[in-house]
């Protein structure tokens, strides 16, 4: 499906789920390299960047592990960028185009002036717009691992595995996603500094550094979750420890009762105490003190 959104002399087509028919009317109106046809008609599962000499082909995959429309943990959009025209191909509906469609049509409208020099200036701030969502997908990270830090402190040891186990798999996607940008993000800036105007360089520097401030965030997060684990598992473990030590003391304190009872229930001609008065009550009193005396040697030993 194809949308067009004007703003002066810089035109966005905007391409979801493309057929072939929709590529080869683009690749005849905008003069687009056949090879980059065939490229665009199926998901790239790596960042890339190609310099022709009137636009550039840039790859990118951002992870989408909250607003993915579908049964993936990452959201591919490939951008076609001339002088004064933008291609973005999709294939799904992603939150942080949705939004910025509104803000291209919104400053047209109001003749901001933001974007009507030319296409480098509509990259910039659709780029922008989808490192701020990335900077969201981080802070929704953080704010789960703050939660899951309140519920290991509350006792909650063993449901946090689970979640520790799912914020972990999600980091690890993230990371492995957001590490390819970098020298794409590099390239580009150099690229588009010779197809744009010089400012070009000096907007994508702020990209750039947009870049670097999420992936410190994310390694920071990937460290807080590392001590999460080792804190959760130190918890976990004392807590079976003590389990395990209660269980122990309540097996030797119960030990010489059984082997009393064992005794007397021994079937002997004369067996001292049964069948003789108040029995029941000599044998319990006995099983008693015995359970008092081993108690009070563990005291002192301080086995508990």
């Amino acid at each position: 499906m194809i949308k067009k959104y004007k703003n002066n002399s810089v035109t966005w087509i905007d391409v979801e789920d493309p057929t072939i028919e929709e590529l080869h009317t683009l690749m005849e109106d905008y003069e687009i390299n056949p090879d980059i046809v065939r490229e665009l008609q199926l998901p790239t599962y790596k960042e890339k960047i190609v310099m022709h000499k009137d636009y550039l082909y840039l790859v990118l995959h951002f992870p989408a592990l909250r607003h993915t429309h579908k049964d993936t943990t990452d959201q591919e959009i490939d951008f076609v960028v001339g002088k004064n025209f933008i291609i973005t191909t999709r294939y799904e509906s992603i939150d942080a185009l949705e939004r910025f469609i509104k803000t291209f049509e919104v400053n047209n409208i109001l003749k901001k002036g933001l974007m009507e020099d030319n296409a480098g200036h509509v990259l910039y701030y659709m780029i922008k717009e989808l490192y701020r969502a990335l900077s969201d997908e981080v802070d929704s990270v953080n704010d789960t691992l703050k939660q899951v830090e309140k519920c290991i402190f509350k006792g909650q040891e063993k449901e946090m595995v689970t979640e520790i186990s799912k914020s972990n798999r999600d980091l690890i996607s993230f990371n492995h996603i957001i590490v390819t940008h970098r020298d794409v993000l590099v390239s580009l800036k150099d690229s588009g500094g010779k197809l744009f105007e010089k400012d070009f360089s000096d907007n994508f520097s702020i990209i750039i550094n947009e870049y670097h401030r999420i992936e410190k965030s994310l390694t920071n997060s990937i460290d807080f979750l590392k001590e999460l684990r080792s804190t959760n598992d130190s918890l976990l473990s004392s807590k079976q420890n003590e389990t395990m030590k209660i269980l122990t003391v309540i097996t030797f304190l119960a030990l010489p009762v059984s082997i009393i009872t064992g005794l007397f229930q021994t079937n002997a001609i004369h067996t001292p105490i049964v069948g003789g008065p108040n029995d029941w009550q000599i044998i319990v009193g006995l099983e008693l003190v015995v359970v008092i005396v081993c108690y009070t040697f563990a005291k002192i030993k301080k086995w508990i």
